[in-house]
């Protein structure tokens, strides 16, 4: 039914856990996936730049995160594709890589927060169930 799932994580527990689920659904579906993380570069002052130091650091932390999922996806025998993007709307980018490369499912973790956290954190989840026409499968 699926050809090709696309696997937003985090580098949380809970996405982690959700990211080796959504192989086991692309095996059982024989689908390829495409695992994407975004950093968030919400944290550098505009104009300020960033160092290479820095890049490098956070391009470390990026592989970090994806290379357990790749790993899996090899083991079960599942193509992957493993990327990450910079950018301060994580919801945008998944929106966006899903339309892009033609995903036709959206597999991802949410993390139930639930008030003052969500307020201030806001909910990715919620923002690409909102502007995807892509079916998304929530795990939490």
């Amino acid at each position: 039914m699926y050809k090709h799932i696309l696997i937003p994580v985090d580098g949380s527990e809970q996405s982690t856990a959700a990211a080796f689920k959504a192989i086991q659904f692309a095996k059982l579906h024989g689908a390829r996936v495409t695992v994407l993380h975004v950093l968030n570069d919400s944290g550098v002052a505009k104009g300020l730049g960033k160092s290479m130091r820095d890049n490098a650091a956070r391009a470390d932390l990026a592989r970090a995160f994806l290379t357990p999922v790749a790993d899996n996806a090899k083991a079960e025998g599942v193509a992957a594709e493993c990327f990450y993007v910079e950018s301060d709307a994580p919801a945008d980018e998944i929106v966006r890589t899903a339309k892009e490369r033609h995903c036709d499912l959206i597999h991802m973790a949410s993390h139930a927060r639930r008030g003052v956290s969500e307020l201030l954190l806001g909910s990715v989840t919620a923002d690409v169930l909102k502007r995807c026409t892509v079916p998304v499968l929530v795990l939490r």
